[in-house]
């Protein structure tokens, strides 16, 4: 049969504990509806790949066929969210193409047979994927001088809290249009060590956690905009001192020029998708949020993109074409 796999992006708000005092990778994640990464796919005698990120998405169609010995597949990527941008891009392409292929083939993997057959390692966006929402991962314990992400069998970390995202809250993204390239692959494993070769933050971590469970969960149970807000900027601003002196800055080098801007919208809070370089405005409703873009976008004078996006409380869809 022919399928549609729909996947949101995803906005990582923060890892806690890079040095693994408690958990490597523990961290807030929300899904949001837009960008999306859409997959189409259906039965062929060999494999077949068109549209975007041909590459990549030819190799994770592949593992999976490998894995369960399909004879091939008709793959269409129709869109994907802006590559190392902080959207989890990677991710999403890498489960979207699986759950495709897989389902094209009237397969129904669980996420750990999914993320198994695929071979992924790097597992940020799991649940954001599964659930949509606003998700806790709980990360999985790293020694000293092991690989954290590139590693030879994927890790699902515990999921620790996940809950709908307030339908009216909205996030204002602004990418500046000129940017280098988010590390990756075998570079961010190596902005890892060079990370963890260092003192750890013991204080900045434990602040950390402390913020996110004693403040910043209970304003989203309460769905109250304005102390998670200023929650959410203290968590961001930890995390950014954290990897500072990996990153340069607090926050991306490319984008430190547009926090000013953001903290002058009027904003109730402010952040950066993990390594940027989205930056981020938070506001409690839609009217708000448009507001805001006109704020930000007469100062950033096309300078970079601004978008709103909401919550994606649904996370991973598909339909029979």
């Amino acid at each position: 049969m022919r399928v549609e796999v729909s996947a949101p992006a995803r906005l990582h708000l923060g890892d806690l504990d890079p040095f693994a005092l408690g958990r490597f990778g523990y961290a807030p994640v929300l899904a949001v509806g837009t960008p999306r990464t859409v997959v189409e796919a259906e039965p062929a005698d060999v494999l077949i790949v068109q549209g975007h990120e041909l590459q990549e998405a030819r190799t994770y169609a592949q593992r999976v066929m490998d894995a369960y010995s399909l004879n091939g597949v008709k793959l269409t990527v129709k869109s994907t969210a802006p590559r190392h941008s902080g959207f989890g891009s990677t991710t999403q392409l890498c489960l979207a193409v699986g759950r495709a292929v897989a389902k094209a083939h009237g397969l129904d993997l669980s996420l750990l047979e999914l993320v198994k057959s695929l071979k992924r390692t790097s597992t940020g966006g799991l649940f954001t994927f599964q659930l949509g929402g606003f998700i806790v991962a709980g990360g999985f314990p790293v020694k000293l001088g092991e690989r954290v992400l590139l590693r030879d069998e994927p890790l699902i970390p515990p999921l620790i809290f996940h809950s709908d995202f307030p339908e009216d809250w909205r996030f204002v993204m602004v990418r500046p249009l000129e940017a280098p390239r988010s590390p990756d692959g075998e570079e961010e494993e190596k902005v890892f060590r060079r990370l963890r070769e260092m003192t750890p933050p013991t204080q900045l971590t434990h602040r950390g956690y402390f913020l996110l469970a004693s403040k910043l969960l209970p304003a989203l149970l309460e769905k109250d905009a304005e102390a998670f807000g200023k929650t959410l900027t203290a968590i961001q601003t930890t995390v950014g001192l954290i990897y500072k002196p990996v990153q340069g800055s607090a926050f991306n080098p490319a984008s430190e020029w547009l926090i000013p801007i953001l903290k002058r919208s009027g904003a109730l809070g402010l952040g950066q998708s993990s390594w940027g370089p989205t930056v981020y405005a938070f506001v409690d409703s839609h009217e708000r949020a448009q507001e805001t873009v006109g704020k930000i976008a007469s100062e950033t004078r096309n300078k970079a993109s601004v978008e709103v996006v909401a919550p994606d409380n649904k996370g991973a869809t598909e339909r029979i074409l």
